[in-house]
């Protein structure tokens, strides 16, 4: 039996409404390039007052690039991370917007520890670290912006990485087709 963590299903459809409503209450809701570190440093204490950012020595978090405590409202993102971000670096931006996924999505009773069988596998909707990936790609490069976009173009404009990119673009033309069945 393997061990894991099952949290409150979510589609990426109910992700992407989401971050839509998220973006537009932050005002970027039609901006390609979404400011993730004004955002967790300068309107999320706003929006959550007792919500807090800590930027740590890597030494403190080893392997972890960041992690997120819900119950406490807390972010912290190895320092090495953090200076890649304010540099632009896609996969750093995203490692950003995947803890923000947490805090919004991911509080104590959302989350499950649950014992699969050798043969299960757990259902990516029901799966936090899919949840948090796919928060923090649709906060980036939003699949109603990027639509008809090429890699290179969402990857530049939304500054994120080639492979972000990708998947936000299957994403998008994923729901288009769904939308136009």
């Amino acid at each position: 039996m393997t061990n894991c963590y099952r949290a409150t299903p979510l589609s990426r459809d109910d992700i992407s409404k989401a971050v839509h409503t998220i973006r537009k209450h932050a005002g970027f809701e039609n901006e390609l390039y979404f400011p993730i570190l004004h955002f967790v440093e300068i309107i999320l204490p706003l929006v959550i007052p007792d919500f807090q950012f800590e930027v740590v020595p890597v030494i403190e978090l080893g392997n972890k690039h960041g992690e997120t405590i819900p119950t406490e409202n807390l972010i912290r993102i190895r320092e090495d991370v953090y200076c890649r971000a304010s540099e632009g670096e896609g996969r750093d931006r995203l490692t950003i917007a995947h803890e923000v996924g947490h805090l919004f999505f991911h509080e104590n009773e959302s989350i499950a520890l649950c014992r699969l069988a050798p043969d299960q596998k757990l259902k990516p909707y029901e799966d936090p670290e899919w949840q948090a990936n796919a928060f923090g790609g649709e906060l980036l490069a939003p699949s109603y912006l990027i639509s008809g976009m090429s890699v290179d173009e969402v990857s530049r404009k939304c500054g994120v990485s080639t492979c972000a990119a990708q998947v936000q673009l299957k994403a998008a033309c994923q729901k288009k087709q769904r939308y136009s069945a």
